[in-house]
């Protein structure tokens, strides 16, 4: 497995006086955000591929289908359309971050997508822990650059309208996916 710095070093820059520190700019992590979301689309690719062939293997002890029949396989395979829905709202999120254009549509974009992010979480976690690590990554950096443009832009971040876009965005992923 390949680590990879997960810092923006363009966050290291030392700041002299306050008129420029109204001035930072978000774009490296956006682009960031960008970057980790493009390879977890791959990784989830790569798993429903594997799940789709011979199966995606665990640490599994074999000796818990004696107590629980079946267990190790209930345990080990994620449903595909869990997966799939999981690709299909992060590709829309890449494609929303795209058409950012201003702090203002940052903001709109980020603050559902963070409520999105931890419910792909929750769907992945006990299957692939591996991306459910990376996934609380992004979505903490995600935290970050919204509360930053929200600071910067003067904007008021409200949850329950953000947790109400993230569910219909959701349930229009799941009912309308592409072909």
């Amino acid at each position: 497995m390949q680590y990879k710095s997960r810092w923006v070093k363009s966050e290291f820059k030392t700041v002299n006086n306050r008129e420029n520190s109204n001035s930072v700019s978000l774009q490296p992590r956006i682009e960031a955000i960008r970057s980790h979301i493009t390879e977890q689309i791959i990784e989830l690719e790569r798993v429903r591929c594997q799940s789709n062939g011979a199966g995606i293997t665990r640490n599994t002890i074999k000796d818990n289908d004696v107590y629980y029949p079946g267990f190790s396989e209930r345990v080990s395979n994620p449903k595909p359309n869990q997966i799939m829905l999981s690709k299909i709202l992060l590709e829309r999120l890449i494609n929303q971050l795209n058409n950012v254009s201003d702090l203002g549509d940052l903001v709109i974009v980020l603050t559902p997508a963070v409520a999105i992010l931890k419910n792909i979480r929750s769907f992945l976690y006990s299957h692939i822990p591996d991306i459910c690590q990376e996934l609380r990554f992004i979505c903490e950096l995600m935290e970050i650059v919204l509360v930053d443009a929200a600071q910067l832009g003067g904007y008021t971040i409200n949850f329950q309208t953000a947790n109400e876009s993230a569910l219909q965005l959701i349930d229009e992923a799941s009912t309308n996916p592409p072909i």
